[in-house]
């Protein structure tokens, strides 16, 4: 066993100094030796301001707007069933609500799924199952992605495990039972896709769903396809980028503040270990239809492979992109966080390295690096989380191993 500090930062700047210093409380989480630790959280509007889960499915909630306030760390599942590389998703209208999922493994048999766990009151109380009960049963190979639509469907994307493809579920009544599957996809993809939903009332698209993943098949494309009936269908999946520079990996897909689309992802090397070489970018403003794409928007430097020094778990840099959509001055803007290492501002060890955009994705700053631990001190950061509260705040959660 190891332990790790997760570390959480906010960059909005009309916070006093106590309140700022707030943001920088230190949870510890102890990870087994052969998993992943990732950690997810989502700013959720006054009711909820954010919320953190990480490996083993621990939940703390803020339930006081611009305050940071921490309860208890508790699991929301408690399970012998390992339940790795969580996701929670948001009523949009009802924040009460959410939806968490899981890769979820039985290692005294092999079975996997994704976990299907639901909260009702902010995150107080869960329920669900740590498998998800849509046909087919034993195709169910784990990357899930969650969204709640408005009208209070669960939908959830995963990749095959017996049948290669991508497929979706929807659910009318909190997870309790699920659709069968539909298939959006036959080809194989990677195994780290995502999927949203355009969750402003006021756009055109209110209400769309949207996943995005690589083809892993030559040239390795990134795909896209899209749900305007809550999940029950799908559009027939396009590349974005028939001929990207070379492999893609990731597909992280948010939407935007008036219906614009916008997904990123890592073109990586050609040689083993087959690192994040350059973040490519791509944006829609017309609901998907089509895409602008712009290969390589600032170079990297990643960490795709194993840690040695942690137990040789499996890591990677891939950029993660959140949307400003808040009411602030810096409504609008784009962030994209990444883990690098030997290019500047990074040091030879793993850093966090934020680039954002005041265009629309059209330009990108230079990289700006989160944690601020000495440069070259042998102490690694890494699987980075980012999100934009309802004031602006940036936030980044990370793990540290300071």
């Amino acid at each position: 066993m190891f332990a790790n500090k997760i570390f959480h930062f906010n960059f909005q700047r009309s916070f006093n100094r106590k309140e700022r210093k707030g943001f920088r409380k230190v949870h510890k989480v102890i990870s087994s030796a052969n998993s992943v630790l990732y950690s997810v959280f989502s700013a959720f509007k006054q009711h909820v301001q954010f919320c953190v889960i990480t490996l083993s499915l621990i939940f703390f909630v803020s339930l006081i707007p611009q305050k940071i306030f921490s309860q208890t760390n508790f699991r929301i599942f408690p399970s012998s069933i390992t339940q790795t590389e969580p996701i929670i998703a948001v009523h949009p209208t009802n924040p009460l609500i959410m939806f968490a999922s899981a890769v979820t493994i039985n290692t005294q048999n092999g079975f996997k799924s994704e976990g299907i766990y639901v909260s009702t009151n902010g995150g107080l109380n869960w329920f669900g199952s740590d498998s998800c009960k849509g046909n087919s049963i034993v195709n169910h190979g784990g990357d899930p992605g969650i969204v709640i639509h408005p009208n209070g469907n669960f939908i959830l994307t995963h990749i095959g495990s017996v049948f290669q493809g991508v497929y979706s579920h929807y659910s009318t009544n909190f997870g309790a039972s699920w659709s069968n599957a539909f298939t959006i996809s036959s080809s194989q993809p990677e195994d780290k896709g995502t999927t949203t939903l355009d969750d402003v009332p006021t756009s055109l698209y209110y209400g769309k769903i949207y996943t995005a993943y690589v083809n892993f098949t030559t040239p390795y494309p990134v795909m896209f396809s899209n749900s305007i009936d809550t999940g029950k269908n799908w559009s027939t999946p396009f590349a974005i980028n028939n001929s990207p520079p070379s492999r893609c990996s990731g597909g992280n897909i948010k939407t935007g503040k008036n219906g614009e689309v916008f997904i990123c992802w890592s073109g990586m090397t050609s040689a083993f270990p087959f690192i994040e070489d350059y973040c490519g970018f791509a944006v829609s403003t017309n609901g998907g239809t089509s895409f602008s794409v712009t290969p390589n928007i600032f170079d990297m430097n990643g960490i795709n492979g194993t840690l040695p020094t942690k137990n040789n778990i499996r890591v990677n840099g891939l950029p993660q992109l959140a949307v400003d959509k808040s009411n602030s001055v810096r409504s609008g803007w784009l962030y994209i966080v990444t883990t690098e290492k030997n290019l500047s501002p990074a040091g030879s060890d793993a850093d966090i390295i934020l680039h954002r955009s005041t265009d629309n994705g059209a330009s990108w700053s230079s990289g700006i690096r989160v944690n601020q631990d000495a440069v070259n001190n042998g102490k690694i950061q890494y699987f980075p989380a980012l999100a934009i509260d309802s004031s602006g705040g940036v936030n980044i959660i990370f793990v540290d191993d300071r």
